[in-house]
């Protein structure tokens, strides 16, 4: 059954009002525009939310910010067909563990194992409980940026585009790195083309929310590999070029499931 909406008013007429737009005729054919414009807007709000709930009943795996498609989701729904949507649930905890480890370590420079930080069990058990046995606590973020000074580094938070209808969560929204104005993002196994059409997506929607505009992208490897635990940031200015590629990747999610 297609939702309807109907809406009415009551109102009264005084003489001038009436002059003032030609009659009541006149009046009236604007209130009922104004009428019909707020019922379409509750129609398509509620034809987004039967999308969104359709799409998540057929992939458990996108992630959605008040009904609006992740930028990873919208980079990766494609990509990774090949995982099961319970290996990338593990991944997609896995990366919150960095991001809640990071975020701690801004706001009271002390570096913890995730197990002390507030708001971590949930993803904690799923990344112990499952079957990829993912490390935690196994990086070493003072060390790394003692080697690559990473300056005036501020929390992520959700950014939004309302323009391209999407929305994620950077770990690091805003940092200096080499005298530079940056975003950066933290990954246990870099893949540059899809690390920074992520970043890019987020300064897009940053810029797009009122945020001064950004030099460079960065990649924080939280590598496990090295005996020094960490490795040497990633580092592009071509963020234009990566702009464009994630609006194509926007433009085939949508394609793919309408919304």
């Amino acid at each position: 059954v297609e939702p309807s909406y109907y809406a009415d008013v009551e109102f009264e007429v005084p003489p001038e009002i009436e002059k003032a737009y030609g009659g009541v005729n006149e009046l009236v054919s604007k209130i009922q525009t104004e009428l019909q414009a707020l019922c379409y807007q509750q129609f398509k709000a509620t034809e987004q939310r039967q999308i969104v709930e359709r799409i998540s009943k057929e992939r458990i795996d996108l992630r959605w910010y008040d009904g609006k498609p992740s930028v990873t989701s919208i980079i990766g729904w494609d990509a990774d067909f090949h995982i099961s949507p319970e290996e990338l649930r593990e991944y997609a905890s896995h990366g919150t563990l960095y991001h809640k480890q990071v975020e701690e370590y801004i706001k009271t420079g002390e570096w913890k194992d995730v197990e002390k930080i507030d708001g971590t069990w949930a993803d904690l058990v799923i990344v112990k409980k499952g079957k990829l046995a993912l490390p935690v606590n196994d990086w070493d973020f003072p060390a790394f940026l003692k080697k690559y000074p990473i300056t005036e580094m501020k929390v992520g938070s959700p950014v939004i585009s309302e323009k391209h209808f999407y929305a994620g969560l950077p770990d690091i929204q805003e940092c200096v790195f080499d005298g530079k104005r940056s975003l950066a993002d933290v990954k246990r196994t870099p893949d540059k083309f899809k690390n920074f059409k992520q970043i890019a997506a987020y300064i897009m929607a940053a810029e797009e929310m009122g945020l001064a505009p950004y030099e460079q992208m960065i990649i924080i490897p939280s590598t496990s590999k090295t005996e020094q635990g960490f490795s040497k940031p990633i580092v592009s200015t071509e963020i234009s070029q990566f702009k464009a590629a994630f609006l194509q990747d926007r433009e085939n999610f949508r394609k793919r499931f309408g919304v």
